[in-house]
């Protein structure tokens, strides 16, 4: 799945110019569409991933980095020397 998402650039015509989030107990934040994706949706994405890995590891699912790493796999070479 992340290497879909890695390969996806981004439709700048879907971002919004503003977003206004909600965060509970009368707090919110308003920010605009860059801020929102850079400093909002890309860490949150970035932690439930990580989060997600870290729970699966503790419970013996065999992962690694090479599972973040597939998106590179084209690009692998083997040496001839």
């Amino acid at each position: 799945m992340l290497a879909l998402v890695a390969n996806q650039a981004i439709d700048h015509e879907n971002v919004p110019e503003h977003k206004h989030l909600e965060l509970g107990g009368g707090i919110y934040v308003d920010l605009t569409g860059e801020e929102y994706v850079a400093d909002f949706l890309l860490p949150n994405f970035y932690f439930h991933l990580v989060t997600t890995y870290s729970i699966l590891r503790s419970v013996g699912v065999p992962i690694g980095k090479k599972d973040y790493m597939l998106h590179l796999m084209p690009k692998v070479k083997q040496s001839t020397i």
